[in-house]
């Protein structure tokens, strides 16, 4: 009883951060490339974790590097768009379409490895979608198809790097796993300011911009915020029941939401609203029952 009330006050705090990570993003971005703001975020993890290891080696039997290297990109690629989307969308808007994860992930789970699916991931998948569809095309927004792509790969990428856990939670150190992830959104920033700007096909990237000492400031403070959001979110999975953690975990939305508001989002409309409401719903229904069937 106790672990579980550790374990909810946990994934409450883990909200609050992962909420101050997005407003830290929503600050920096009108000044500075959303690429940069990636990079920043994932190179303090990556220190982070480097020392760790160093101080404490991993112990791992290993021999899956190619399972490894596709889950840190699946990851590490859904938190770019993750963060783009946070850049050009109200918060809570971002945050919806991040955490249709798994409904995406029971879809997945149906497609690629033939997990029996039960009536009740269906509804969750029809839910999920429906709150999609909704937010995706809300009166008087002005989001375009490749917005739209983007915010659904932060679902879809999350969902695939989660598909492969499972696999290597049993040969890798957890600590290797987040690594894996950090690298690939340390290096793909990176990779975009090899090709000039001017090149690029469509307007997604922007060119390096020296960060002030006030920004260089936030910078700390996401990397910051966002191990410790990582840190609390293990923790209270790992102490509490998963299908309950999981369902207090979508207050992420709500408090995002709130917190857009408070930097100039447009409150959301009716129909975004129920987006978010359907995106939640199913998402719990998910997580319950794909925790039912383990």
């Amino acid at each position: 009883m106790e672990s579980n009330k550790q374990a909810i006050i946990a994934i409450l705090f883990a909200a609050v951060l992962f909420t101050a990570m997005g407003m830290f993003v929503k600050i920096l971005t009108p000044n500075l490339p959303v690429m940069e703001v990636v990079f920043a975020r994932n190179f303090f993890g990556v220190v982070w974790i480097l020392v760790a290891l160093l101080l404490h080696p991993p112990k791992q039997i290993g021999g899956k590097p190619f399972v490894l290297a596709l889950r840190g990109f699946a990851g590490g690629s859904a938190m770019l768009a993750y963060f783009y989307n946070m850049s050009v969308m109200s918060l809570g808007t971002a945050y919806a379409f991040s955490y249709t994860s798994p409904i995406f992930l029971a879809l997945f789970s149906a497609l690629f490895i033939h997990d029996k699916v039960a009536l009740k991931t269906w509804i969750a998948i029809a839910l999920g979608f429906s709150g999609i569809l909704l937010i995706s095309n809300p009166k008087g927004a002005d989001f375009t198809f490749l917005g739209i792509c983007i915010g659904l790969y932060s679902g879809i990428g999350a969902a695939l790097a989660y598909l492969s856990i499972t696999k290597l939670a049993k040969l890798y150190d957890t600590r290797v796993i987040i690594l894996s992830l950090m690298l690939v959104g340390t290096i793909l920033p990176l990779l975009t300011q090899l090709v000039p700007y001017a090149n690029y096909p469509i307007v997604l990237f922007k060119p390096f911009v020296m960060p002030n000492l006030k920004e260089f400031l936030l910078f700390l403070a996401l990397g910051l915020v966002s191990t410790y959001a990582q840190i609390y979110l293990t923790k209270a999975y790992s102490l509490g029941n998963p299908p309950i953690i999981g369902a207090i975990s979508y207050s992420t939305i709500l408090l995002a939401t709130l917190a857009g508001i408070a930097l100039g989002d447009k409150t959301p409309n009716t129909l975004v609203i129920l987006g978010m409401l359907l995106i939640i719903c199913g998402g719990i229904l998910a997580v319950l029952h794909k925790h039912q069937q383990n």
